[in-house]
């Protein structure tokens, strides 16, 4: 996502040269540095200043530490007492309310996908 740490440094000492190449081995969530590089803009602000992006830019798909749908659903099914209710808090809106549903059917359990800054109460 490239956020935070050695990378930006990393970045700011490549991104305007045209003979690096940036390349990305995950997914980059809307809203991070990785994601605004990827929409191939003409400057990006690193550390506060605009430079200019002259790198060349590849992503590599299928690389990830997340489990898929099929591993989440065989883990959460392993708890000795099912959930009274899952809440989904990660991932694309879209991922999220698809995992959701695909939750409910696998397990019969009661899934959402909470609103951004929703407040629930546990009891």
């Amino acid at each position: 996502m490239c956020t935070g740490g050695r990378v930006k440094h990393h970045l700011n000492n490549n991104i305007d040269r045209p003979d690096s190449t940036i390349l990305f081995v995950g997914y980059q969530a809307g809203g991070t540095l990785g994601r605004h590089i990827l929409e191939k803009p003409e400057t990006v602000r690193i550390f506060g200043v605009k430079r200019p992006l002259r790198a060349q830019l590849e992503q590599i798909s299928g690389f990830s530490a997340h489990a898929d749908k099929e591993e989440l659903v065989r883990w959460i099914s392993s708890l000795k007492t099912p959930p009274r209710k899952v809440f989904i808090t990660h991932g694309e809106e879209k991922a999220a309310a698809a995992f959701r549903e695909f939750l409910s059917a696998k397990t019969g359990w009661d899934c959402m996908v909470p609103e951004y800054q929703q407040e629930l109460y546990l009891t």
